[in-house]
Protein backbone atom coordinates (compact mmCIF):
# COMPACT_ATOMS: atom_id res chain seq x y z
CA UNK A 1 0.00 0.00 0.00
CA UNK A 2 2.77 2.39 0.73
CA UNK A 3 4.62 1.74 -2.46
CA UNK A 4 1.46 2.46 -4.46
CA UNK A 5 1.04 5.60 -2.31
CA UNK A 6 4.27 6.20 -2.92
CA UNK A 7 4.08 6.47 -6.61
CA UNK A 8 1.02 8.06 -6.93
CA UNK A 9 2.66 11.17 -4.70
CA UNK A 10 5.64 10.98 -6.86
CA UNK A 11 3.51 11.41 -10.15
CA UNK A 12 1.33 14.45 -8.23
CA UNK A 13 4.85 16.08 -7.75
CA UNK A 14 6.05 15.43 -11.29
CA UNK A 15 2.67 17.28 -12.74
CA UNK A 16 2.84 19.90 -10.25
CA UNK A 17 6.24 20.69 -11.47
CA UNK A 18 4.99 20.56 -15.29
CA UNK A 19 1.98 22.71 -14.71
CA UNK A 20 4.85 25.03 -12.77
CA UNK A 21 7.19 25.06 -15.64
CA UNK A 22 4.39 25.88 -18.19
CA UNK A 23 2.60 28.57 -16.01
CA UNK A 24 5.47 31.18 -15.64
CA UNK A 25 4.29 33.79 -17.73
CA UNK A 26 4.05 36.50 -14.61
CA UNK A 27 4.94 39.72 -15.90
CA UNK A 28 6.30 40.19 -12.29
CA UNK A 29 7.63 37.51 -9.64
CA UNK A 30 8.90 37.27 -6.08
CA UNK A 31 12.03 36.95 -5.50
CA UNK A 32 14.10 36.72 -2.14
CA UNK A 33 17.34 38.84 -0.69
CA UNK A 34 19.62 36.32 -3.08
CA UNK A 35 17.43 37.44 -6.07
CA UNK A 36 15.79 34.27 -6.20
CA UNK A 37 12.74 33.73 -8.19
CA UNK A 38 10.32 32.19 -5.46
CA UNK A 39 7.82 29.71 -6.76
CA UNK A 40 3.83 30.87 -7.33
CA UNK A 41 1.99 29.43 -3.71
CA UNK A 42 5.59 28.97 -2.26
CA UNK A 43 5.96 29.88 1.56
CA UNK A 44 9.06 31.40 3.61
CA UNK A 45 9.38 31.47 6.85
CA UNK A 46 11.18 34.49 8.50
CA UNK A 47 12.35 34.38 12.42
CA UNK A 48 15.35 37.04 12.50
CA UNK A 49 14.31 39.43 15.29
CA UNK A 50 16.02 43.02 14.72
CA UNK A 51 15.55 46.59 16.58
CA UNK A 52 14.47 49.33 14.23
CA UNK A 53 16.06 53.04 14.54
CA UNK A 54 13.40 53.90 17.34
CA UNK A 55 14.16 50.19 19.44
CA UNK A 56 10.99 48.54 17.87
CA UNK A 57 11.51 44.87 17.40
CA UNK A 58 10.84 43.71 13.91
CA UNK A 59 11.26 40.59 11.18
CA UNK A 60 11.40 41.48 7.80
CA UNK A 61 10.73 39.34 4.88
CA UNK A 62 13.64 40.04 2.58
CA UNK A 63 11.09 40.08 -0.29
CA UNK A 64 10.73 42.33 -3.19
CA UNK A 65 9.20 42.36 -6.68
CA UNK A 66 10.92 41.59 -9.83
CA UNK A 67 9.60 42.59 -13.13
CA UNK A 68 9.62 39.30 -15.29
CA UNK A 69 9.37 41.17 -18.81
CA UNK A 70 6.84 43.90 -17.81
CA UNK A 71 6.69 46.89 -19.96
CA UNK A 72 6.48 50.58 -19.39
CA UNK A 73 2.56 50.38 -19.64
CA UNK A 74 2.40 47.98 -16.91
CA UNK A 75 1.31 48.82 -13.50
CA UNK A 76 1.06 46.77 -10.30
CA UNK A 77 -0.46 46.32 -6.72
CA UNK A 78 -0.31 43.57 -4.02
CA UNK A 79 -3.61 42.25 -2.68
CA UNK A 80 -2.72 40.86 1.27
CA UNK A 81 -4.44 38.93 3.13
CA UNK A 82 -3.14 39.15 7.12
CA UNK A 83 -4.30 35.32 8.16
CA UNK A 84 -2.51 35.27 11.61
CA UNK A 85 -1.25 38.62 13.42
CA UNK A 86 -0.84 37.21 17.27
CA UNK A 87 0.17 40.48 18.17
CA UNK A 88 2.01 43.79 17.16
CA UNK A 89 1.21 45.31 13.79
CA UNK A 90 1.94 44.09 10.07
CA UNK A 91 3.36 46.65 7.43
CA UNK A 92 3.73 46.27 3.91
CA UNK A 93 5.50 49.07 2.26
CA UNK A 94 4.40 49.48 -1.54
CA UNK A 95 4.99 50.57 -4.43
CA UNK A 96 5.49 54.08 -2.64
CA UNK A 97 3.10 54.33 0.55
CA UNK A 98 3.14 52.50 3.16
CA UNK A 99 -0.02 50.45 5.14
CA UNK A 100 -0.07 49.43 8.61
CA UNK A 101 -2.78 46.61 10.12
CA UNK A 102 -3.20 45.32 13.74
CA UNK A 103 -5.85 42.71 12.55
CA UNK A 104 -6.37 40.24 10.09
CA UNK A 105 -8.24 40.91 7.34
CA UNK A 106 -7.49 41.24 3.45
CA UNK A 107 -6.06 43.93 1.92
CA UNK A 108 -4.69 45.90 -1.04
CA UNK A 109 -1.38 48.45 -1.70
CA UNK A 110 -2.11 51.04 -3.98
CA UNK A 111 -1.31 51.19 -8.20
CA UNK A 112 2.18 51.72 -9.08
CA UNK A 113 4.93 50.61 -10.76
CA UNK A 114 8.63 49.52 -9.89
CA UNK A 115 10.94 51.86 -9.06
CA UNK A 116 14.15 49.99 -10.95
CA UNK A 117 14.10 46.73 -12.26
CA UNK A 118 13.01 45.45 -8.95
CA UNK A 119 11.78 46.60 -5.42
CA UNK A 120 12.16 45.60 -2.04
CA UNK A 121 8.21 45.50 -0.66
CA UNK A 122 9.01 46.43 2.93
CA UNK A 123 6.96 43.43 4.16
CA UNK A 124 7.41 43.47 7.51
CA UNK A 125 6.09 42.30 11.15
CA UNK A 126 5.89 44.34 14.24
CA UNK A 127 5.96 42.24 16.82
CA UNK A 128 5.50 42.78 20.61
CA UNK A 129 5.99 39.40 22.39
CA UNK A 130 6.29 35.54 20.75
CA UNK A 131 4.00 34.81 18.04
CA UNK A 132 3.29 34.16 14.27
CA UNK A 133 2.57 36.69 11.78
CA UNK A 134 0.77 34.90 8.48
CA UNK A 135 0.63 36.94 5.42
CA UNK A 136 -0.39 35.78 1.76
CA UNK A 137 0.59 37.89 -0.79
CA UNK A 138 -0.79 38.38 -4.46
CA UNK A 139 0.16 40.26 -7.65
CA UNK A 140 -2.28 42.13 -9.76
CA UNK A 141 -1.10 43.18 -12.95
CA UNK A 142 -2.64 46.26 -14.29
CA UNK A 143 -2.42 48.43 -17.52
CA UNK A 144 -3.41 52.44 -17.56
CA UNK A 145 -6.00 53.59 -19.82
CA UNK A 146 -6.35 56.94 -21.62
CA UNK A 147 -8.21 59.73 -20.13
CA UNK A 148 -8.70 61.38 -17.04
CA UNK A 149 -8.86 60.51 -13.98
CA UNK A 150 -6.50 57.26 -14.95
CA UNK A 151 -8.40 54.04 -14.97
CA UNK A 152 -6.71 51.13 -14.91
CA UNK A 153 -7.69 47.60 -16.08
CA UNK A 154 -6.59 44.06 -14.85
CA UNK A 155 -4.83 41.60 -16.82
CA UNK A 156 -4.07 38.95 -14.33
CA UNK A 157 -3.16 38.05 -10.90
CA UNK A 158 -0.18 35.77 -9.67
CA UNK A 159 2.19 34.92 -8.79
CA UNK A 160 1.02 34.20 -4.64
CA UNK A 161 3.98 33.72 -1.71
CA UNK A 162 3.03 33.27 1.29
CA UNK A 163 5.34 34.60 4.73
CA UNK A 164 5.29 33.47 8.05
CA UNK A 165 6.62 35.30 10.51
CA UNK A 166 7.91 33.27 13.14
CA UNK A 167 9.28 34.45 16.65
CA UNK A 168 9.64 32.06 19.56
CA UNK A 169 11.63 29.24 20.75
CA UNK A 170 9.86 25.88 18.71
CA UNK A 171 10.97 22.32 18.29
CA UNK A 172 11.94 21.12 15.20
CA UNK A 173 9.44 18.95 13.20
CA UNK A 174 10.57 15.60 11.86
CA UNK A 175 10.22 15.74 8.19
CA UNK A 176 9.66 19.71 7.76
CA UNK A 177 12.26 19.47 5.58
CA UNK A 178 11.38 23.30 4.05
CA UNK A 179 11.36 25.06 7.48
CA UNK A 180 7.44 26.08 7.10
CA UNK A 181 6.15 24.52 10.58
CA UNK A 182 4.30 22.03 8.68
CA UNK A 183 5.09 18.67 7.17
CA UNK A 184 2.94 17.26 3.99
CA UNK A 185 2.94 16.87 0.16
CA UNK A 186 5.46 20.58 -0.20
CA UNK A 187 8.11 18.70 1.52
CA UNK A 188 8.21 15.48 -0.18
CA UNK A 189 8.58 17.79 -3.57
CA UNK A 190 11.46 19.13 -1.75
CA UNK A 191 13.09 15.99 -1.35
CA UNK A 192 12.31 14.64 -4.47
CA UNK A 193 13.61 17.51 -6.10
CA UNK A 194 16.95 17.08 -4.38
CA UNK A 195 17.04 13.80 -5.28
CA UNK A 196 16.80 14.76 -9.31
CA UNK A 197 19.08 17.50 -9.15
CA UNK A 198 21.05 16.22 -6.20
CA UNK A 199 24.25 18.50 -4.58
CA UNK A 200 22.39 20.68 -2.68
CA UNK A 201 22.66 21.73 0.43
CA UNK A 202 19.65 20.78 2.41
CA UNK A 203 20.44 17.84 4.73
CA UNK A 204 16.96 18.06 6.16
CA UNK A 205 16.17 15.93 2.98
CA UNK A 206 17.57 13.14 4.89
CA UNK A 207 14.88 12.28 7.00
CA UNK A 208 15.68 8.81 7.81
CA UNK A 209 19.12 10.02 9.05
CA UNK A 210 21.00 7.47 6.73
CA UNK A 211 23.39 10.34 5.36
CA UNK A 212 21.91 9.96 1.75
CA UNK A 213 19.09 11.38 0.06
CA UNK A 214 17.38 8.73 -1.85
CA UNK A 215 13.67 7.39 -2.45
CA UNK A 216 13.75 5.78 1.47
CA UNK A 217 13.40 9.04 2.63
CA UNK A 218 10.88 9.45 0.80
CA UNK A 219 9.23 6.77 2.47
CA UNK A 220 10.05 8.09 5.52
CA UNK A 221 8.46 11.01 5.47
CA UNK A 222 4.96 9.80 3.76
CA UNK A 223 5.13 7.31 7.31
CA UNK A 224 5.58 10.85 9.25
CA UNK A 225 2.45 12.54 6.96
CA UNK A 226 0.38 9.29 7.44
CA UNK A 227 0.78 9.04 11.07
CA UNK A 228 0.67 12.36 11.99
CA UNK A 229 -2.83 13.30 14.18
Amino acid sequence: MKRIFTCLLMGLCMTVCAVKAQAGTSLFVFVDENGTVLEDGATVVRDVVELDAEGQQIIKSGISVKSNGASASDYLRVHYEVQQLDNGSYQICFPATCNYQSEVGSYQTGIGQLMGNSQDIMSEWFLEDDGTCLVKLTIETLVKQAGFPPQYETTGFGPTLTIKFVKGASESIPGDVNDDHEVNITDVNVVIDMILNPGGGNMKCDVNGDNEVNITDVNALIDIILNTN
